[in-house]
C-alpha cells in the first residue's frame, strides 16, 4: 500500500484504498471469458495488477503488443482500442498482460507465438505472397465440447 496513491498511476486515493477510482474500476472487471469447459474463467488479481501498471506510461494506458494509448471509457466499449486483459498464454491468468479489444479479439485462443505467426503469414498474403499453411496451430483444444454461454 502506498498511502495515498494509487499504486497503478499515482493518482491520488483515501489513504485505506491501493487504487484510484479509475484503476479500481478497470482491476475489477468481471470476467465474462469462459475456459474451455464452459466456466467462468478465474481472474488472478495480482496478475491483473501487474499488467495494469505496466501497461501505464506518459499518463495513459498502452497495449502490450502495439503500445498504442487504449480507451478506458466502457461507454465506448465497442471500440478497437477499448482495454482489456487478455492472457498471453490461453487459459493462464498469471500470464495477463493488457491489450487493445481489437487485438485480443484477434489473437483469442492462440499463444503468443502462434499469434505472431498467423499475423506474419496474413501479412505475405496481403503483400502478394502465399500462406503457409503450416501456420495453423494445431487444434488440440477441438474436441473440447462447450457450454454456450449462460
Amino acid at each position: 500500500m502506498t498511502g495515498d496513491r494509487c499504486v497503478v498511476c499515482g493518482a491520488g486515493t483515501h489513504r485505506p484504498a491501493h487504487a484510484c477510482a479509475r484503476c479500481k474500476r478497470i482491476l475489477d472487471k468481471v470476467e465474462t471469458r469462459r475456459d474451455a469447459s464452459g466456466g467462468l474463467r478465474r481472474v488472478d488479481a495480482a496478475a491483473r495488477l501487474r499488467a495494469l501498471a505496466g501497461s501505464w506510461r506518459d499518463g495513459a494506458f498502452h497495449c502490450f503488443y502495439t503500445s498504442v494509448c487504449l480507451i478506458e471509457d466502457h461507454s465506448r466499449w465497442r471500440d478497437h482500442r477499448y482495454l482489456v486483459f487478455e492472457d498471453r498464454i490461453p487459459g493462464d491468468g498469471a500470464s495477463v498482460v493488457v491489450t487493445c479489444a481489437l487485438v485480443s479479439r484477434m489473437k483469442a485462443d492462440l499463444t503468443e507465438d502462434q499469434f505472431k505467426l498467423i499475423v506474419t503469414e496474413l501479412a505475405k498474403v496481403l503483400g502478394g505472397g502465399t500462406f503457409d499453411q503450416g501456420a495453423f496451430p494445431d487444434q488440440s483444444h477441438a474436441g473440447v465440447t462447450r457450454r454456450p454461454p449462460a
